[in-house]
């Protein structure tokens, strides 16, 4: 009865930040500083959006109480933040509105609903492992933007997160590469030009994968081998430590729920997807990065 009470008081707070600039600025210039003010310790997650424009679709789970609260604040800080460090467009004069229609490309905060997506991540009981997966990557993603060293690498930050979450599993890593490659056949398809023979392309595209890998796999590999050890024996990063275990059980709780292995990877993959997507990496992109993981466990596997 209690949890009930409290689920019923607590609900979903949404806000899309619409900027044409770099929605890496937005994320540590304004949704960085505004979670640790408002919402260090409360659910939240974020994704990167591009219909309509670029924006950013922050979600916090919080007393219904606090929503007024919450919109006047990121409204405020919203505005300033655009005329800091303004873009193509101007701020919208009713920014508060909610999303009802065609969304703006203007800079600007407009309010929406949470449409969870239930049967992608299981059903019901499973969603919420999947939203503490939200949560947690979130938080450690932002982090990593916030801190992030100059050249640093999405997509080999990407690689990092996905040898964490199939190392969660618990599988042995010929089941690992099966994963990446429904991974790899479920994106690769984006590259395709329609009306031209999907085998042929497919050939042509892990080719000019394997040709862009090998410029530098005699950095990647040995560096994505050390990066597994450490994991796998407890002496890497405090925070890479931290995620292991809270992928771990989240994994755990999705193995125990007993979905059919084809579910559970579909599952996988897209707590992965949403990984690149908070990272910025195109959709374009995630099958190479997914290629380039695939690689690196071949290479963890038989070294």
């Amino acid at each position: 009865m209690n949890r009930k009470v409290k689920s019923a008081a607590h609900q979903w707070f949404v806000a899309y930040l619409f900027y044409p600039g770099d929605l890496d600025l937005m994320l540590k210039e304004l949704i960085a500083p505004f979670i640790r003010e408002f919402s260090p310790d409360l659910n939240w997650f974020f994704i990167r959006y591009w219909e309509n424009g670029g924006h950013i679709r922050l979600r916090i789970k919080t007393e219904i109480s606090l929503h007024d609260v919450l919109a006047k604040a990121l409204e405020k800080r919203a505005g300033d933040f655009f005329i800091q460090y303004p873009a193509a467009g101007k701020l919208n004069a009713s920014a508060s509105t909610a999303v009802t229609g065609s969304l703006s490309t203007d800079q600007t905060i407009q309010f929406s609903v949470y449409e969870p997506e239930t049967m992608r991540y299981g059903n019901q009981q499973s969603l919420r492992w999947a939203e503490l997966h939200f949560f947690k990557s979130s938080a450690f993603i932002l982090d990593w933007i916030c801190t992030r060293k100059p050249g640093a690498s999405v997509l080999l930050q990407a690689l990092r997160l996905h040898l964490v979450l199939l190392l969660a599993t618990g599988w042995e890593i010929f089941r690992l590469i099966t994963v990446c490659n429904f991974f790899i056949d479920g994106w690769l398809s984006r590259l395709y030009i329609s009306g031209t023979d999907t085998a042929v392309q497919k050939i042509f595209w892990l080719k000019e994968f394997e040709i862009s890998f090998n410029r530098t796999k005699e950095v990647i590999l040995p560096a994505s081998k050390v990066f597994w050890e450490e994991v796998t024996s407890g002496t890497a990063d405090k925070k890479l430590q931290d995620l292991l275990k809270e992928n771990i059980l989240i994994m755990q709780n999705y193995q125990q729920a007993e979905f059919e292995e084809t579910k559970y990877i579909e599952i996988m993959t897209s707590l992965m997807h949403m990984n690149n997507n908070r990272l910025g990496i195109s959709n374009q992109e995630e099958a190479y990065g997914m290629y380039c993981t695939l690689r690196c466990l071949d290479f963890i596997a038989n070294s």
